[in-house]
């Protein structure tokens, strides 16, 4: 399906030791693009990269990890194609600057389908009022008192877009984003997918991709929407 393309010339065996060492990694927060080289390798040498916590968690557990469905390995696996595969804790720290970082992160995973320009954003603080979207998101269950308005404009094709995504707390819900996105893409025949409720996992797929994977690999993938999926 051509995801770690970058490392074409290895066998998957090999990618996954690689990933295992820490030599393939990926970030999660939006907010570590913003670190410096040396601040992110002492973060790194603190809780270890993704891989070597993957290695750890392995170690502990082998038995059990044999036994996973090869959808849990590919789960744990694809984060660490960051030209394909956008990941993001959906609990985040709140930065004036994160819409545009996301957005630049969604153009990268796009294969080319989504490239926006201008970006412009701005941050407004909800309190006791949720929006509606994430009123219909939250069936009624919204834990949060208050949380964060994102708007987002940028330039697709020529034409200004203007989009808003929220946060409940400091969890991220950029379903509105991604569901819009989506409706500027659909021509081309791809979308992004999510693989996941909690996390934010998203994939650009065409509908034959997303059939064999789903077929061939046992993958669960939604179309992100403003109203909660079923």
């Amino acid at each position: 399906m051509n995801f770690f393309q970058d490392y074409s010339h290895l066998s998957s065996e090999e990618i996954f030791d690689k990933i295992l060492n820490g030599e393939i990694d990926y970030g999660t927060q939006w907010f570590t693009e913003e670190w410096s080289e040396e601040e992110w390798r002492e973060k790194r040498e603190e809780g270890g990269t993704h891989g070597q916590i993957l290695k750890k968690l392995l170690e502990e557990d082998e038995e059990q990890w044999m036994k996973d469905s090869v959808s849990e390995i590919d789960f744990w696996s694809i984060p660490f194609d960051v030209k394909r595969v956008f990941v993001e804790d959906s609990e985040a720290l709140i930065r004036k600057g994160m819409c545009e970082i996301l957005l630049s992160k969604l153009a990268r995973v796009s294969r080319g389908v989504f490239n926006p320009r201008y970006i412009k954003d701005e941050m407004f603080k909800w309190d006791r009022k949720p929006p509606p979207a994430l009123k219909a998101a939250s069936r009624g269950e919204l834990w949060f008192s208050s949380g964060w308005i994102f708007r987002i404009s940028f330039e697709f094709r020529g034409k200004e877009n203007l989009v808003e995504f929220y946060s409940a707390g400091k969890y991220l819900y950029m379903n509105p984003l991604i569901e819009r996105i989506n409706e500027l893409i659909k021509d081309t025949g791809y979308q992004y997918y999510a693989l996941h409720d909690e996390d934010i996992i998203l994939v650009v797929l065409r509908e034959d991709e997303v059939k064999k994977l789903k077929g061939e690999r046992g993958w669960k993938l939604y179309l992100p929407r403003v109203k909660a999926h079923s």
